[in-house]
């Protein structure tokens, strides 16, 4: 079922399916990965696990997008365009799935890294990694969902901060603030992960799946109003001039620019 994917590494263990991101050096989600990741939830949905542990290979879980693939996708208007018109369906195929999905939060975790931790139903994190959405910084809007989760989770007026600034957080800090489950020291990680796996496992299946999909009814109907407006937004901003002197200034490592346009 997983043979064709080239970005994600996907495992089996029992009961359990792991799948890592597998876009080296830090998991970038340029546009292979971004592309997998909208449809790899509903062939999920038609295995026979019972959870799943998302995560990323190497030191990073997701370090958020590539520079030259946005700065590509800022100059080809139908490879924007197709790319963020999958986008939504990487916030429906985790939402929709009743099996529970573990975020094994490796290493940093950014934009869109952000949001599929947030999107898991459990997410457990290195405390010494940093997760931020970071959209703006880069001359986006936050369309991939973290302008919708964050509220949630940590309520309105430090997620205006967040997202506003895209400054980042500690695991230790997500923790302590309700953006995520937990956060240990790197090498208690696997061991935290693999507890709460076997707490999942040892539980009435049918029980969970639909506590999950109870839980996640209000968060459907969020998405449903909200997530393909999103993205628009994020795709008017792709195309502006402001984006492309973000990327620039930061591969050249000075401040940029800004002309509101």
């Amino acid at each position: 079922m997983y043979q064709h994917y080239e970005f994600l590494k996907v495992t089996r263990d029992g009961a359990r399916l792991n799948i890592s991101m597998n876009n080296p050096p830090l998991n970038a989600a340029a546009y292979g990965l971004h592309d997998e990741l909208s449809h790899v939830f509903y062939d999920v949905a038609r295995d026979d696990c019972s959870v799943v542990v998302l995560t990323g290979e190497g030191r990073a879980f997701s370090a958020g997008g590539d520079l030259d693939d946005m700065l590509r996708n800022a100059t080809e208007p139908a490879r924007q365009a197709d790319m963020m018109k999958r986008a939504p369906h990487i916030v429906h195929g985790l939402l929709a799935l009743d099996i529970p999905v573990i975020a094994r939060v490796n290493g940093h975790a950014m934009g869109l890294g952000a949001t599929l931790a947030l999107l898991c139903d459990v997410a457990i994190m290195n405390e010494g990694a940093r997760i931020a959405d970071p959209h703006v910084q880069v001359g986006l809007s936050a369309g991939d969902g973290g302008a919708m989760l964050w509220p949630l989770l940590i309520g309105f007026a430090r997620a205006r901060h967040h997202l506003l600034t895209g400054e980042a957080l500690t695991g230790e800090q997500a923790a302590q603030i309700g953006l995520i489950h937990k956060a240990v020291p790197a090498d208690q990680l696997d061991a935290e992960v693999d507890a709460y796996v076997d707490r999942l496992l040892a539980l009435p299946q049918l029980a969970l799946r639909y506590t999950k999909r109870s839980i996640n009814m209000v968060l459907r109907a969020q998405t449903a109003l909200l997530t393909e407006a999103h993205a628009g937004l994020e795709q008017l901003t792709m195309s502006s001039a402001d984006h492309v002197e973000a990327i620039m200034a930061f591969k050249d490592k000075r401040p940029g620019n800004y002309v509101g346009k």
